[in-house]
Order: C-alpha cells, then sequence, then structure tokens
C-alpha cells in the first residue's frame, strides 16, 4: 500500500515538471509551431502539400515526403529547411532564432510526441 502510493505521488510529480515527454510538446514546441507554421501549413491551405496541425501529417508529409522521421532530426526535412540549408527554407525571410530550432530539433530527437491537435491563430 505504501509503495503505490509513492508511486501515484511521484506520478503526480513527474507529470507537473515542465520538461517531461507528455508536456514538452504543448509548452515548448506547440507555440513555435503555431507562431510560426500554421498560418501557411495548415488543413485549409496545406502550402506545399502539408498541414502541421497534427502529428500524422508531418510524419507523411506533402509533396516532398515526410516533414519529420521520429527520433532522427537530422533526417528530418523540417530542420533542414528551418535551417535553411537545403533548397526549401521556410520561413520565408529570416530564418527562426537557432533556440526555437533546437527546441524543434530536440522534439523530434526525443521522438516527436505530440498533444493536442493545432489550431491555426485567428
Amino acid at each position: 500500500m505504501k509503495w503505490v502510493f509513492l508511486f501515484c505521488c511521484f506520478s503526480a510529480i513527474a507529470a507537473k515538471r515542465p520538461d517531461c515527454v507528455e508536456c514538452f510538446f504543448d509548452t515548448r514546441v506547440a507555440p513555435i509551431l503555431t507562431r510560426r507554421c500554421l498560418a501557411c501549413h495548415n488543413q485549409e491551405l496545406k502550402n506545399g502539400g502539408i498541414s502541421f496541425q497534427d502529428r500524422d501529417s508531418l510524419v507523411i508529409g506533402g509533396s516532398r515526403g515526410p516533414a519529420i522521421v521520429p527520433g532522427k532530426p537530422e533526417a528530418s526535412r523540417l530542420i533542414d529547411t528551418l535551417r535553411h540549408d537545403g533548397d526549401i527554407q521556410m520561413p520565408p525571410g529570416p530564418k527562426l532564432p537557432s533556440k526555437e530550432i533546437g527546441i524543434l530539433t530536440e522534439w523530434i530527437k526525443r521522438g516527436a510526441v505530440w498533444g493536442t491537435k493545432l489550431q491555426p491563430q485567428k
């Protein structure tokens, strides 16, 4: 009984940590994708044939293949485009701050665990 209580307490504490796997997407990744990508890459517009509203869309990808390869940021087209390393450079204009690219790289490295479906800002 004592062990069950301790396990429940530890689980509750872990769930509230801002760097836990379950909340990394919602607290760090979702704001970047919502602010920087969803205006053009959503279910209605699908620029490049891809929506950033859910994980499956990014894994399946668009007209140029998968945008992310969970666990492999070096194989993920999203990271190349954000770094402005390839033929496609996103977003148009100046590239994202390196801190934001680092967060997205870490997210993919961790397996690209997704939270809730994203909605474009209105």
